[in-house]
């Protein structure tokens, strides 16, 4: 009996034991489940800490980049002041002991970190894109405008390097036409001579008639170099219209078919002169072998006429009666000289009114002084001291490899924002609502020219000026037949060829360059005062006319610039914009992001723009415990995290 109620007892202990075992199972499985749940959300309570901290690092953007210039970036003066105070925005996530008890025994490391003026200008791009799509925009071109800007553009230089070319080729046509006239000179001194010496003879004056031979000898020894400086300027010139056909060839697709076929015409004509010029050169060549020619001749003259002198001076008569009869003596020298071949030019050369070619010339040299003195008002100073520009970003951080990577409307977007934040010459002067930027500075010239100051910006910037309105004008030109008439006019009057016509169309169009110019100088002056310039004249608009060009060029200053105030064309600022956006790229980037930083240090001496931060990631590791239960293996383990932070389109990686 006892024995049976002790296997009884056995069996209800069994059962609970194994109860008991059962529960510690489950217990220990769910405290397992719950620790492996707590370890998971250690991992993510850790991440939210990484990511807050971070957030919290880049709250401390550089406040005054961002009030005078909208750019976000974080100051930085070395990689462990960023990584102590990431740790020390982390820090009260630790301080919490409860379910999740984590330790940070080392700052968070940099894995990447991507300055404000990295990637060639992509992250400064990148954030002026980004605070000017809001619409802070005051005029935005559409896609074919500013298509259309950047061809005329391109059409406007390309002529304008096109007509300087054939503007030299005019020059070296009339320095041959003025090597023909030295020719001429000499050719006629040789006909004085000649003259004189047959005058000479017919005075019976043998001594006088011997000098006047040998003066003509010299006139005729010159010939040949006069002609040999001819055959070399005709040779040069031809070689050189090769070239420059070449040349037009290959650039030609720049062009517009109405300009081209206008350019095409003018080079013609070159070619035409240089065709023509075969059949003068061959009469201007056959003079060194006349010369040669009569240059024995008048030796043989010289002896002759020296043994007719040499017997009247030793004759002596024979008696008292005789007298010796000179005129007989010296009719046969008479008749010899006058079989002498005359060498005179039967063709049309020259040009006839120099003073006038003299004073286009003038026109020509006035852009090789001081341009910008010559059309700036009286009243304008502009600063030649150097810019404070130590550090700068297109210095230390610019590869110099230029380039845009930006579409249309993107370049017009960081164009205008140059135009809202940047100074510029004239701003808030001429009747602007734009207040002076920055510290007054020329800072669009500088971002467009590069120069150490004021005074060389603004200079190259209205050159570039100049080489537009020079091409656009030469445009206009080409379309208005009237005023090509005027200048062929006075091509003619020019010249004074009316037997050559491709010297008076190769003056024409000398002029026409000429008359171009000039009109751009007062195109500067006119935007330089205030005024507007359109893109392309119109006969209202067009204010110089040909006497203006000629006084032009005989004062060497500029009068009246014409009428300032015009409602029509464009002013100084928005050609400033077509300039700004034909140069958008890395280059243009960085001399912003330099004039972003001479001003900023104006009121922080140390402020260096690639010690902003525009995108950080960080690398941490942290220490965590187990609360539950711990292992054979230790008590705590590592967990780490990648977090990343951009202040443009910020998304997580």
């Amino acid at each position: 009996m006892i024995s049976d109620k002790l296997k009884a007892t056995e069996k209800k202990g069994g059962i609970t034991i194994f109860f008991a075992i059962c529960l510690l199972g489950i217990c220990a499985l769910l405290l397992g489940l719950f620790e492996s749940a707590r370890t998971a959300g250690a991992r993510l309570y850790f991440t939210q800490a990484a990511n807050s901290a971070i957030e919290s690092l880049f709250s401390q953007y550089h406040r005054d980049l961002w009030e005078s210039y909208r750019l976000l970036g974080l100051e930085h003066y070395s990689d462990k002041q960023l990584s102590d105070e990431m740790r020390n925005f982390m820090e009260p996530y630790f301080e919490v002991k409860d379910w999740y008890p984590l330790s940070l025994e080392e700052s968070p490391s940099i894995a990447e970190k991507v300055k404000l003026t990295d990637n060639e200008g992509e992250i400064y791009e990148a954030q002026v894109l980004e605070y000017m799509k809001y619409g802070f925009l005051e005029e935005l071109w559409d896609i074919a405008t500013a298509e259309k800007v950047l061809t005329d553009i391109s059409e406007a230089f390309k002529l304008k390097e096109l007509k300087n070319i054939y503007e030299d080729h005019s020059r070296e046509a009339s320095r041959l036409e003025k090597a023909i006239e030295k020719l001429n000179e000499k050719l006629l001194q040789q006909k004085e001579d000649y003259e004189n010496a047959l005058e000479a003879v017919m005075n019976l004056n043998g001594s006088t008639l011997i000098r006047r031979l040998k003066d003509l000898k010299k006139d005729l020894k010159a010939v040949a170099p006069l002609v040999e400086d001819y055959e070399k300027k005709a040779d040069a010139l031809a070689k050189k219209l090769e070239a420059s056909k070449r040349e037009y060839d290959e650039g030609k697709g720049s062009l517009s078919d109405s300009v081209k076929d206008e350019m095409e015409a003018n080079i013609s004509q070159y070619s035409a002169y240089v065709d023509k010029d075969g059949e003068r050169r061959l009469e201007i060549e056959s003079m060194r072998e006349r010369a040669a020619v009569n240059i024995e001749f008048v030796d043989r003259v010289i002896e002759v006429a020296e043994e007719v002198l040499e017997y009247i001076e030793e004759w002596e008569p024979e008696d008292e009666d005789d007298e010796l009869d000179e005129e007989a003596l010296w009719r046969p020298v008479e008749r010899l000289l006058r079989s002498y071949d005359l060498l005179m030019l039967n063709i049309s050369f020259g040009v006839a009114d120099k003073e006038k070619e003299g004073f286009l010339e003038s026109v020509g040299e006035l852009i090789k002084g001081d341009l910008l003195k010559l059309v700036l008002p009286s009243d304008a100073e502009i600063s030649k001291e150097k810019l404070p520009l130590s550090d700068i970003p297109s210095k230390t951080c610019f590869s110099g490899h230029d380039g845009s990577r930006l579409g249309l409307i993107d370049r017009l977007m960081v164009t205008e924002y140059a135009l809202k934040e940047f100074n510029y010459y004239g701003r808030g002067v001429y009747g602007e609502k734009d207040e002076p930027k920055g510290g007054g500075h020329l800072e669009l010239e500088y971002i467009f020219s590069g120069k150490d100051n004021d005074y060389d910006n603004l200079a190259n910037t209205v050159m570039t000026l100049l080489a537009i309105r020079e091409g656009m004008n030469l445009i206009y030109l080409f379309s208005n037949s009237e005023m090509k008439g005027e200048a062929r006019a006075l091509a003619v009057v020019i010249t004074g060829v009316m037997g050559f016509p491709p010297l008076i169309s190769v003056m024409t169009f000398f002029i026409l360059g000429i008359w171009a110019l000039g009109q751009a100088i007062y195109d500067l002056r006119t935007l330089l005062s205030g005024g507007r310039v359109p893109i392309i004249h119109n006969r209202e608009s067009w204010t110089l006319d040909l006497d203006g060009l000629l006084k032009l060029g005989s004062n060497k200053s500029l009068g009246n610039p014409g009428p300032a105030n015009s409602s029509e064309g464009l002013c100084y600022k928005e050609w400033m914009r077509v300039l700004i956006f034909k140069d958008m790229g890395t280059r243009s980037d960085y001399r912003s992001m330099d004039m972003i930083q001479m001003n900023l240090r104006e009121r922080q001496e140390d402020f260096l723009l690639n010690r902003c931060v525009s995108s950080l990631e960080m690398s941490t590791k942290a220490y965590a415990g187990h609360v539950m239960f711990t292992t054979g293996l230790g008590k705590r383990y590592s967990i780490s995290t990648d977090t990343y932070y951009s202040y443009v389109n910020n998304e997580e990686r």
